[in-house]
């Protein structure tokens, strides 16, 4: 496991509690149909979820792999809305623990399951065992996506599916734009983000079809100007410092990251590709 692995665990440990007491158990952004959108931030997430879906065409998975699933918050959406059974897994044995809780209090257990696994090393599953492979927000913590796609087309069945949304890397931008998304990645141990065209090569490159893109980056903002006023609470204002240099930093980011959506130097896109 790498240092930044290492941190990223550590990160998820920490503040499992506190994401799931303030932000539920979608550990995601939220989507917005427009500006006068009233949605609270849970059904504005399970929206987020929603659109994938759709754009991927409502695939009706027997089998799935969440790969970076949090509390399982997508693997319930699936359970509940489709016949889906299958695993998700996450670097956070907290997460673990309370994504199994959840489940079972959701009478869900007996078909999804959570499981503590290193998507950067092989996924626990054989080959060609999944119909759909679903992935939130995971892949931006990835050294190699590349590696994420190779074991994408591993799992998937034949005329499986790969559906991602993911923080990408704007293009045509400016020297400064570029320092401020790095700023963003630094403080939400993040690797580089990939633009749209890197995504699309990474599947093509491990037999993937790549079939839908949306941009849908005005749709998903306002989860900052959320977050920005939940940091800005006194009592947080004054805990995040004592979680260490990570929690402060990806904190400070938040603003950061508002302006990066604002000014191009990031999107927000979700991804669809297909095994053939």
């Amino acid at each position: 496991m790498t240092t930044l692995t290492r941190r990223i665990q550590t990160h998820y440990n920490l503040l499992a509690p506190f994401y799931y007491g303030l932000w539920g158990r979608h550990v995601h952004h939220g989507y917005w149909t427009d500006a006068v959108d009233t949605s609270d931030q849970a059904a504005a997430q399970e929206r987020l979820i929603v659109e994938l879906h759709s754009l991927a065409g409502r695939p009706q998975p027997g089998r799935m792999l969440d790969v970076g699933c949090g509390y399982g918050g997508s693997l319930q959406w699936f359970a509940k809305n489709t016949a889906a059974q299958g695993l998700g897994i996450t670097l956070s044995p907290v997460q673990r623990l309370i994504g199994q809780f959840n489940l079972r209090r959701a009478g869900l257990h007996n078909r999804v399951q959570i499981q503590v696994a290193d998507a950067q090393q092989a996924w626990p599953l054989p080959a060609q065992s999944v119909d759909l492979v679903w992935c939130v927000e995971c892949s931006e913590h990835l050294a190699d996506r590349l590696h994420f796609a190779r074991e994408a087309w591993r799992v998937l069945r034949p005329g499986g599916t790969l559906c991602v949304a993911a923080w990408l890397a704007g293009t045509h931008i400016s020297a400064a734009a570029v320092a401020l998304r790095q700023k963003v990645e630094q403080g939400m141990l993040c690797h580089p983000f990939g633009t749209l065209a890197d995504y699309q090569q990474w599947f093509e490159s491990a037999g993937l079809q790549p079939t839908q893109t949306r941009i849908i980056t005005p749709h998903v903002t306002r989860t900052w100007d959320i977050c920005i006023a939940l940091r800005d609470q006194p009592l947080l204002r004054w805990i995040a410092p004592l979680f260490g240099r990570d929690v402060q930093a990806f904190t400070d980011s938040f603003t950061a990251l508002r302006r990066a959506y604002e000014e191009g130097a990031m999107e927000y896109g979700l991804l669809v590709a297909t095994r053939m």
